[in-house]
């Protein structure tokens, strides 16, 4: 089996990257092409995934695959902006005011239209506001009810786009509502449309302590996993740091199950190098993924499933630090 997989990056790599403490960015901005320029200069990668609306260097559709087929780039992922507007605080499809759930459905539907016209096959959707920072402050009635009702308005808008529910725990609230592998499969069997799935996001599942492998082949087996985001952390804040920096064993585990299970979707690299070099970060990340993939399949080939069958996980770690010598 190849160690190539789909890997496409977002924009973050080749941006300002700020937060809190450095509003202004820890770097300076390229422009809009040079950020896919140097994307596709990172050999491996073959695809982006940009945030709608688009840039402002792209007045429409058109004349971003232009831009895009000019650079030899695909578009793997769309994503609404619902977050980063000061009206979406209190939620999007869960806000109590009906002209801001409006506003955040009608900004998913117009993405839903941007990502036909270029030809992205999946769209993320992270609820990223949608969730509580204090007892009583949420109605979790209302808001489970309105969170449905959205998701099932925006699948009926068009079947032509996949559309991945993306969940974590926390941040930027104390609380999301869609805050694990299970709750975000739970809503996808209400909403219960065939290119309706989830983003699996490896930092988030950490980060919510979950398994992710764990997660994939549960995912997997109900096919709905649509979408792969790669990055780490230490399980207690979501870090965006490069994939295998932390979680060896985690990584490795993950790409033999969803190899195994025969996903074929995008994996999205997902990274926040607020003081790394961005090209060096992304080569990083392919190396690591070509590397899990590599073990993944040597094990395959080990037939380590007999093993795991039999209860013998010893003797797979010996296994796995075995190939870490040779």
């Amino acid at each position: 089996m190849s160690t190539e997989i789909k890997l496409a990056s977002n924009l973050v790599p080749f941006s300002q990257v700020s937060d809190r403490f450095v509003p202004s960015g820890y770097k300076g901005e390229y422009d809009f092409r040079k950020k896919l320029e140097m994307i596709k200069a990172v050999e491996g990668i073959t695809a982006v995934a940009i945030g709608w609306p688009w840039p402002s260097q792209c007045r429409d559709g058109a004349a971003l695959k232009k831009m895009l087929d000019d650079v030899g780039l695909k578009l793997a992922i769309t994503e609404p902006d619902i977050y980063t507007e000061a009206r979406f605080k209190n939620g999007s499809l869960s806000n109590p005011d009906p002209k801001i759930r409006r506003a955040a459905i009608d900004r998913v539907k117009g993405t839903i239209d941007a990502a036909i016209e270029v030809g992205s096959p999946d769209m993320n959707l992270w609820l990223g506001h949608d969730g509580f920072d204090y007892f009583f402050e949420g109605h979790y009635g209302d808001a489970w009810n309105w969170i449905v009702e959205g998701i099932q308005e925006i699948a009926e808008h068009s079947n032509k786009v996949t559309i991945c529910l993306e969940y974590k725990c926390r941040e930027p609230r104390a609380h999301q509502y869609v805050a694990n592998a299970g709750t975000a499969l739970l809503l996808v069997s209400k909403v219960n449309q065939p290119h309706v799935g989830i983003t699996l996001d490896v930092g988030h599942s950490l980060f919510c302590l979950e398994n992710p492998a764990n997660c994939a082949a549960l995912s997997l087996r109900e096919g709905r996993l649509r979408q792969i985001h790669l990055n780490d952390n230490y399980r207690d804040w979501d870090h965006d740091l490069v994939p295998g920096a932390v979680n060896v064993w985690d990584h490795v585990e993950f790409f033999y199950w969803v190899r195994k299970l025969g996903y074929s979707g995008w994996y999205s690299i997902d990274v926040f190098p607020y003081r790394e070099d961005g090209t060096e970060v992304l080569q990083r990340t392919v190396q690591v993924c070509r590397k899990c993939c590599l073990m993944a399949d040597r094990l395959a080939e080990m037939k380590v499933e007999e093993l795991v069958q039999a209860g013998r996980h010893l003797e797979v770690m010996r296994l796995l630090w075995d190939m870490v010598g040779n």
